[in-house]
């Protein structure tokens, strides 16, 4: 896992508690590393009640262009140059995974049902090269961000 970058410039969760702080939480925090990378976004996600994180992603770019989340669902596209990036994180019993990491030309389209998130990519052609669509559906789990009891 990539070192984590010092920064938090954005928190996105869907379990928020009354009086339980949000840095004991299921979170991602989207932080911005300094000068030495390159001024980029990380993606960081944690489980309920960690000191460290589970899931650290280094997106090599440089802007959120949209973000969703429900449930245990989470995506976020983000901006480099000449290209998007797309990443889906799933908690599953209480432990964040990269669900897809897709690049694009084009951007995504985010729909959320209660059953699930749809993330959809529409081909863009550049040239004489069309990029392949995409349509991917990610279930929602009411206990996804909830550890099993033992």
């Amino acid at each position: 896992m990539s070192p984590v970058c010092r920064a938090v410039v954005g928190i996105v969760s869907t379990d928020f508690q009354y009086h339980v702080p949000p840095s004991t939480l299921p979170r991602i925090e989207i932080r911005q590393c300094g000068a030495e990378v390159g001024e980029t976004l990380q993606l960081v996600a944690w489980e309920r009640d960690q000191t460290s994180p589970a899931l650290s992603i280094n997106t090599d770019d440089f802007g959120v262009v949209q973000m969703a989340a429900r449930s245990n669902v989470f995506v976020f596209e983000t901006s480099g140059a000449t290209r998007d990036q797309i990443f889906v994180i799933v908690y599953d019993q209480g432990k964040p995974r990269l669900a897809l990491k897709r690049t694009t030309r084009g951007t995504a389209k985010i729909a959320i049902t209660t059953q699930e998130v749809e993330v959809s990519v529409v081909p863009v052609s550049v040239g004489d090269v069309t990029e392949r669509a995409m349509d991917e559906s990610f279930p929602l789990d009411p206990n996804g961000m909830k550890v099993p009891k033992k």
